[in-house]
């Protein structure tokens, strides 16, 4: 029986190419499993899961119901904005570009809420109370472990 001889160069070569194709077939998986996760976290209904949950968790359910909504407003260079139209409903849009990690997202419906809070108490609407909603919530949410203090 005649071998072949092995080149140990091509045998090295094969098994690298092999190793990468598995890499990246293992992270395009991977990666999809992450986006399937993310985009779960775009959804309309999951936005107003978080509102309602953060309204509990830091207002004791004090605020009202919002009409919460994923927007694009890259063009105003906005994380979030809150209005409220003629029948009183408050509006709380949140980029959907910029709120990628879930800690802008939560920072977001946080500075957010807090203008639901302080609706026209001051001119300024970044005013002493905004900014002590904003406190209150902090400390809240530190003392609890969903914040880390900065």
């Amino acid at each position: 029986m005649q071998r072949c001889p092995i080149d140990p160069r091509k045998a090295s070569i094969q098994l690298r190419i092999y190793i990468a194709i598995s890499a990246l077939a293992l992270l395009t998986i991977v990666g999809g499993v992450r986006a399937v996760a993310e985009e779960h976290r775009r959804t309309p209904q999951f936005l107003k899961s978080k509102y309602k949950e953060l309204n509990r968790k830091f207002f004791d359910n004090s605020l009202p119901p919002v009409r919460i909504e994923w927007a694009d407003l890259t063009d105003y260079n906005y994380l979030g904005e809150t209005y409220r139209e003629n029948d009183g409903t408050f509006v709380v849009l949140v980029d959907r570009k910029t709120n990628l990690r879930d800690e802008d997202l939560q920072d977001t419906v946080f500075h957010e809420m807090c203008h639901v809070a302080t609706w026209r108490r001051e001119d300024d609407p970044h005013g002493l109370a905004f900014r002590a909603c904003m406190a209150g919530i902090e400390g809240k949410a530190v003392q609890d472990g969903s914040m880390v203090a900065r």
